[in-house]
């Protein structure tokens, strides 16, 4: 199945404790099968102050710089969120080609979908 979400957009999630929020997409996650091929049921998304989660990390090596209550973004499974689109709205994503160029667009207004920075 087709990615449609990419590192740097905005998204929203629709399901799960953290409905409702919103924030860019930092890292997208690909799990592996057994056999070491990436299984596509299995991608998580990382959205910037979304679904944190606090951990009490034991100081490891020398350094100690992470050590104590550490705040992390714990991952999403990417069906639970859903682009903003143009008008601010979560939309399903589209591809069309214009003059030779693959470009997404918003399902919902037909807009294109400016490239994330």
């Amino acid at each position: 199945m087709k990615q449609k979400v990419r590192v740097g957009d905005q998204v929203e999630v629709i399901a799960g404790a953290s409905k409702g929020e919103r924030g860019s997409v930092r890292e997208i996650r690909h799990k592996r099968r057994r056999d070491g091929k990436p299984d596509p049921n299995r991608v998580y998304v990382v959205v910037e102050g979304v679904n944190l989660r606090t951990r009490h990390q034991r100081a490891t090596g020398r350094t100690q710089t992470q050590r104590g209550i550490v705040e992390f973004e714990a991952p999403i499974h990417i069906s639970n969120v859903m682009v903003l689109g143009t008008n601010d709205r979560p939309t399903r994503v589209g591809y069309r080609r214009d003059a030779g160029d693959k470009i997404r667009f918003d399902r919902r207004s037909g807009e294109p979908i400016a490239a994330a920075e």
